[in-house]
């Protein structure tokens, strides 16, 4: 998620937190600063700034117990240390993430953004540990959707991308929710669970984990959500995670689930942005995926 104005680099990554946030109200005021994610994690690596690596305890997805999530990285370093967005398995070839994860932006307002080269991203994939097990394979396409966009606010709009594979990924695809579930699963007081290696606290210094966590959140109804946001909430995206749990910084990208009627875990977002973590008053805000079947589906068949 893109989280202000780290949380962009998540919130430009986006964490599972369920610890007191630490963002002062100057930064709830300011609007997330997703843009140039890629380029302020890259340019911190060089640098030897990288965050601590978390070594508290919380909610810790068990080893195989889902296999849809992938880490994505920095090229050069090792995975715990290059870490800054999540992404989702939804086919075999292709990963679903943020679009401000995998983009520069020029400058200025409502700006088109531009795809990140493959080469500039390693992805980690079958493992819910950064340091062990999983593959890196080589992205072969960037894939933006065409109406991304930064607002004049900086917040991102149809912020999706795919990344595509020429090898199968380990792991097993997570379907997207349908159009019914996803509207229950984004109306206020439903349960949804949110997944990611992101930090557990706000702040810039705060350590990723190195093992996948998860939080179950209550989803909020758009409009109380909108006027916390001043209406920058769309009918494309949901909210969900006021008070005790949320994603952070690293979770950008990752997934928010539900499950059908047969118990099958489904996809019905994607971590996108908000204010600080664990605001009572801010809610993290999602991609409705459901909205995005089509260009999805047509993206993925058209190869």
């Amino acid at each position: 998620m893109i989280r202000l104005p780290h949380r962009i680099a998540l919130a430009a990554a986006w964490s599972i937190a369920a610890l007191p946030a630490l963002a002062d109200d100057a930064v709830l005021r300011a609007m997330p600063k997703a843009a140039g994610l890629y380029e302020r994690r890259l340019e911190n690596a060089r640098s030897g700034n990288l965050p601590p690596v978390y070594q508290g305890s919380a909610s810790v997805v068990p080893t195989r117990a889902q296999t849809f999530s992938v880490s994505l990285g920095l090229p050069g370093f090792p995975q715990p240390r290059g870490h800054f967005c999540g992404g989702v398995i939804v086919d075999p070839h292709w990963v679903l993430t943020a679009a401000h994860c995998v983009s520069h932006a020029p400058g200025g307002g409502r700006s088109a953004a531009r795809a990140l080269e493959p080469g500039q991203l390693q992805v980690l994939s079958g493992s819910t540990i950064l340091f062990q097990g999983g593959q890196t394979k080589p992205v072969t396409r960037t894939v933006l959707h065409p109406d991304f966009r930064f607002s004049a606010a900086g917040v991102p709009e149809n912020d999706l991308a795919l990344l595509q594979f020429a090898e199968p990924l380990p792991g097993r695809p997570i379907p997207l929710a349908s159009d019914e579930l996803a509207q229950i699963a984004a109306r206020g007081g439903e349960r949804i669970a949110v997944l990611g290696w992101g930090a557990a606290r706000f702040a810039e210094e705060s350590p990723i984990s190195t093992t996948l966590l998860y939080a179950f959140v209550e989803t909020v109804d758009r409009g109380a959500c909108n006027k916390a946001y001043d209406g920058a909430v769309t009918e494309r995206m949901f909210c969900a995670g006021r008070g005790l749990a949320d994603a952070c910084q690293g979770d950008s990208g990752g997934p928010a689930v539900s499950y059908n009627d047969d118990d099958r875990m489904v996809l019905v977002g994607i971590t996108s942005w908000g204010a600080g973590c664990t605001q009572q008053k801010y809610p993290g805000v999602y991609v409705n995926v459901a909205a995005y079947r089509e260009w999805i589906n047509g993206t993925i068949g058209g190869k």
